[in-house]
């Protein structure tokens, strides 16, 4: 799967909010405005498609079995990474077809 087919995949699945989680965390996602809109018991987060690129392409440097692993993207300083690795580990499915 490319970046694109997942942004697509996503902006459509997510008109109505879904129900995620965290390693630690529930949340709720939802697309608008072209970001998708996290939101936690207690905040909202914003995230943006370049947000969530950067991340898949560190996810691309990795080892396949690696890349849905949340503590390998601490040092990013992207504060919203183990949300986008929860979506990416949704909607991607298999680590191995990302491209």
């Amino acid at each position: 799967m490319k970046f694109d087919e997942f942004w697509g995949l996503v902006s459509h699945e997510l008109v109505e909010p879904k129900q995620f989680a965290t390693q630690t965390k529930p949340f709720s996602a939802k697309y608008s405005g072209g970001r998708i809109m996290v939101s936690t018991s207690d905040t909202v987060w914003p995230i943006e498609r370049s947000t969530v690129r950067q991340v898949w392409t560190k996810a691309l440097s990795m080892h396949e079995k690696m890349r849905f692993v949340h503590t390998n993207y601490s040092h990013e300083g992207i504060r919203t990474s183990s949300y986008i690795i929860s979506l990416l580990k949704h909607f991607v499915v298999d680590e191995s077809k990302m491209e």
